[in-house]
């Protein structure tokens, strides 16, 4: 069994007839760790690192194919957003939400103006720290949750609801698109009004002024957090 002392590197390496992915713990996993004084603690063994390394990967893959992040959004980051003189206050704002300084953000504009290319860099900064986020184009989540409605409220259709209520970071995505009919407003009303009594994190993008949204919403989106517009 190796140590936890030998633990470098992750490299492919021969041992006489034996080929190892792990030159560590040539493919056993687990290793036996130092103890503080430098010498080995053969009564106990960890995993190895090339163990702790794949489940970080995986963990990454599962959070960001849960997230479910709009198709061909790649380019969607901090790093490729061009700022402008009108649209760095939403920029500057949106770090803030990246770094959980500040709860919830408003972003407001007319189409290709960059606000959805911020929401999603906000998903993919909480998605770098092991943060689950959910981004949301609200058409289609009120069309999930009614689908599910529908066939009788199953478990399906709870589950997706309850993930909408509490997952840490939520992007709604095209506010004020959505087919405004009472139960859609019921939904989203009684989304955002759970997210705020729990003090979950909450990004919005329109392309509607304040007093064009629902009263409610706009009332707690305002109260809540910041709103900003982005200047074309």
């Amino acid at each position: 069994m190796k140590n936890s002392t030998e633990q470098t590197s992750n490299l492919s390496v021969s041992t006489q007839d034996e080929t190892y992915n792990c030159r560590i713990c040539h493919d056993f996993h687990f290793v036996n760790p130092s103890r503080p004084g430098g010498t080995i603690d053969y009564s106990r063994v960890v995993p190895c690192l090339c163990v702790r390394d794949k489940a970080d990967r995986d963990k990454a893959k599962r959070l960001l194919s849960w997230c479910e992040l709009p198709p061909a959004s790649e380019n969607m980051t901090f790093e490729k957003f061009r700022t402008s003189q009108g649209n760095q206050d939403a920029y500057n704002r949106a770090l803030l939400v990246a770094s959980n300084t500040l709860k919830w953000l408003t972003i407001a504009s007319g189409p290709n103006a960059g606000k959805t290319h911020l929401a999603v860099s906000i998903c993919r900064a909480w998605l770098g720290k092991g943060k689950s986020a959910r981004y949301a184009y609200v058409p289609l989540l009120l069309e999930e949750l009614r689908r599910g409605y529908q066939n009788g409220g199953n478990g399906s259709y709870d589950e997706r609801f309850d993930m909408f209520l509490n997952v840490p970071l939520l992007v709604l995505d095209d506010l004020g698109t959505e087919n405004k009919t009472p139960w859609a407003q019921e939904k989203l009303d009684t989304i955002v009004d759970y997210r705020l009594m729990h003090d979950l994190s909450l990004v919005v993008t329109t392309n509607l002024t304040l007093p064009e949204l629902p009263l409610r919403i706009a009332s707690r989106l305002q109260r809540t957090g910041e709103i900003v517009t982005i200047l074309r």
